[in-house]
Formats: structure tokens, C-alpha cells, sequence
């Protein structure tokens, strides 16, 4: 699996991850959060997109948020892979299996 980051910026959210163009935008808890989207792509040329807010700190580097943001997403993108697990098989009504 191909993974890329397909955004990477600075947004402030409010508690809800809202954003200030949002009309449930709520000022009194905004904060600046790092917006990161990764793009999976299967070797079949599938995509699943995901983003996360995460925190930001001085002590992380861009790789941090990275490996931040994948690992928030891991289990998504894994139920997301097992989707295609039988994409292609063969069912034989003879044996009641896939082949």
C-alpha cells in the first residue's frame, strides 16, 4: 500500500474540530490544530482518504504528525483494506466456496 500526505496545514477548530467558515463554529473553545490527510492507494489503484486534527507542539516534527496522524487512522485503514479481500474471487456454487 501507497500512503501520501495529501494535506498538511495549520487550521483553527473549535472543540468539535469545526472550522471558523463553519456555522457551528464555536470561538470560545477555538484553537490552532495541524489539519494532516493521507491518501491510501491499494495496488489495485484504490483510494481511501482520511484526515485527522491533531495537536500542535514544538517538540514534534513534521514526521511526528505523520506517523501521528497514521496511527490515528491505522484501524480505519485497515477495515478499509480487508474490504477488498474478496474483490475478484470466484464463488463455485458446486463446493458453496470461494475460489
Amino acid at each position: 500500500m501507497k500512503i501520501v500526505v495529501n494535506m498538511f496545514q495549520d487550521e483553527v477548530v473549535d472543540k468539535n474540530n469545526n472550522t471558523e467558515v463553519s456555522k457551528d463554529f464555536d470561538s470560545s473553545t477555538k484553537e490552532t490544530k495541524k489539519l494532516v490527510t493521507l491518501i491510501c492507494e491499494n495496488e489495485n489503484k484504490n483510494k481511501f482518504v482520511i484526515s485527522k486534527w491533531l495537536t500542535i507542539s514544538s517538540s514534534k516534527s513534521d514526521d511526528d504528525y505523520v506517523k501521528e496522524a497514521y496511527d490515528a487512522s491505522k484501524s480505519e485503514i485497515d477495515t478499509w483494506s480487508a474490504s477488498f479481500t474478496n474483490i475478484g474471487k470466484t464463488f463455485n456454487p458446486d463446493t458453496g466456496k470461494m475460489e
